[in-house]
């Protein structure tokens, strides 16, 4: 594997609802995505309120970064 295809976190969505709302924004640009959930979340209750980590090939990171902060950007909130 090359560096570029190394997996490098970009962000950390405070709950299941907005990881699957990035995730969505990010794969509709062509970005492949894979979410992890943080925590003990999945061992004990619902990963609903867990925090998830998005993951994206190294290559990908700095536009996977610039498009998730335009939707902060959109909806005026800090992620």
């Amino acid at each position: 594997m090359s560096e570029s295809d190394a997996l490098v976190r970009i962000a950390v969505a405070p709950n299941e609802l907005l990881a699957a709302l990035w995730r969505g924004a990010l794969e509709s640009e062509g970005i492949p995505v894979l979410v992890k959930v943080l925590g003990l979340g999945a061992a004990y209750w619902s990963t609903l309120a867990a925090e998830h980590a998005l993951y994206v090939r190294a290559r990908d990171a700095a536009r996977a970064v610039a498009i998730l902060e335009s939707l902060a950007d959109d909806a005026d909130t800090e992620w």
